[in-house]
């Protein structure tokens, strides 16, 4: 059956398997999460339902598998005509999944998106209220915060670009305050390095927690906007700002190495994720050759003026306690930007097993994902192009030990065809799926 508006492969999941069920049963600590679902029916004792705004069922299934693997999400309506483009994981926290689901008709899918949280602890699927009109997000501008015993914040923050700089719109909803959105006028505070031209884009929204409930808004070629989300209504209620009057509730923290050489997706060559106490961060980098002219290169992309000889990765890491309302200027060294790991090619300065084969090595590596276990160890996870025994390339998620600088595994991604960017993401889901 095709549908307009979807992939032939959106309505065909990767087949399970007998590893994959072994995985499911293990609860897996953490998990690679393919950004967007699957428009197919499958069903398993993680499956929730809920109806749209239409009134029409709705379900939403986990698939975990083990890294690198990715894991996925099958979402169903008995009528073909309900979803007519992919749906998508905007974001995760614990056992949260924040979903968007565009209904109905395909012209109007733009304006049409249902937002459901699902949770993995029963489980259960939650139609969330519709955000204030102009509010529709992705997994760049929001995320979700778990907090207490089972309640959950969702925020997303936007900058409309006509607003004086370091100005934002935060938009939040409160599981335990249910029935509407509260929409807040912040920026960034004064001790916090305010500036005249201010700039910044969300890649990825990270959740810190905490008693705050601080939430990590990224600009990966720039920056770091902290908030305490929990704190924003308090805030509110105390300060009784005019309409339009914004609040300094921003706290900035520029990343190791702004860049603003790179023009594609920031989320193709840089990551970050809470890991223990620490928030850790890594960044892929081109090694360039100065070349008089443009270069293309079989995948599409082209370089201007220089060509691409190979990549460089390194990770980095904070104490998650210096993301705090102190002033950057009070910080010591151990609570600023470290370099944990680096390596200078990842072609060819890469350990690789016996088991394994040198045709596993990742050539042009692109997405850096970080691995979520809860140790020393800084596991990266990359697509890549990798070659096999019969002279063909194929699309690949490989594993890399960075401390080692040693090539883990590499596995198919099956999905590669129903991308050409970002991909998945991490997740701690699996830990709390039935």
């Amino acid at each position: 059956m095709r549908i307009p508006g979807l992939f032939q492969y959106s309505l065909n999941p990767p087949a399970l398997s007998g590893d994959d069920a072994a995985a499911a049963e293990e609860k897996l600590p953490w998990v690679l999460l393919e950004r967007d679902a699957y428009v197919a029916k499958h069903d398993n004792a993680t499956t929730a339902f809920a109806l749209t705004c239409n009134g029409k069922p709705i379900q939403v299934t986990f698939c975990p598998r083990r890294p690198p693997s990715v894991s996925y999400v099958c979402i169903h309506c008995p009528d073909p005509n309900e979803i007519n483009t992919e749906p998508s994981i905007v974001a995760t926290h614990e056992g949260f999944v924040l979903l968007r689901v565009a209904i109905g008709r395909k012209d109007e899918y733009l304006k049409n998106f249902d937002y459901y949280v699902y949770h993995a602890e029963g489980p259960s699927l939650m139609l969330l209220p519709r955000p204030p009109k102009h509010f529709e997000f992705d997994g760049r501008d929001a995320g979700v915060l778990c907090y207490g015993k089972k309640g959950y914040i969702v925020a997303a923050l936007r900058d409309e670009g006509w607003w004086p700089d370091g100005q934002f719109d935060l938009c939040l909803y409160d599981s335990n305050k249910p029935g509407h959105w509260n929409v807040h006028r912040v920026l960034l505070s004064k001790r916090h390095g305010r500036k005249k031209h201010f700039f910044h884009m969300n890649c990825q929204v990270v959740a810190i927690g905490g008693d705050a409930g601080t939430m990590a808004f990224a600009d990966h070629w720039h920056g770091i906007l902290f908030c305490d989300v929990l704190r924003v209504g308090d805030e509110a209620a105390r300060r009784r700002p005019k309409e339009g009057e914004p609040m300094p509730l921003l706290r900035y923290v520029p990343v190791p190495e702004p860049d603003d050489s790179i023009e594609r997706d920031a989320r193709l060559h840089r990551n970050i994720a809470v890991v223990g106490d620490r928030l850790k961060y890594v960044q892929l980098h081109p090694r360039k050759k100065p070349f008089d002219g443009r270069c293309f290169y079989s995948d599409g992309p082209y370089t201007d003026g220089y060509i691409i000889e190979g990549w460089m990765a390194s990770t980095w890491s904070r104490p998650v306690v210096a993301t705090s309302t102190s002033s950057p200027s009070s910080l010591g060294e151990d609570d600023r930007w470290r370099q944990d790991t680096g390596i200078r090619d990842l072609n060819t300065s890469l350990k690789v097993p016996t088991n394994l084969g040198l045709e596993l090595l990742p050539r042009r590596p692109w997405q850096p994902v970080l691995g979520l276990q809860d140790d020393a160890d800084d596991i990266v996870y990359l697509t890549a192009l990798v070659h096999c025994m019969d002279n063909k390339w194929w699309v690949a998620v490989a594993a890399v030990d960075m401390g080692k600088k040693e090539l883990l595994g590499a596995t198919a991604f099956s999905a590669a065809p129903r991308y050409i960017d970002f991909a998945y993401v991490h997740s701690t889901v699996s830990k709390y799926l039935r």
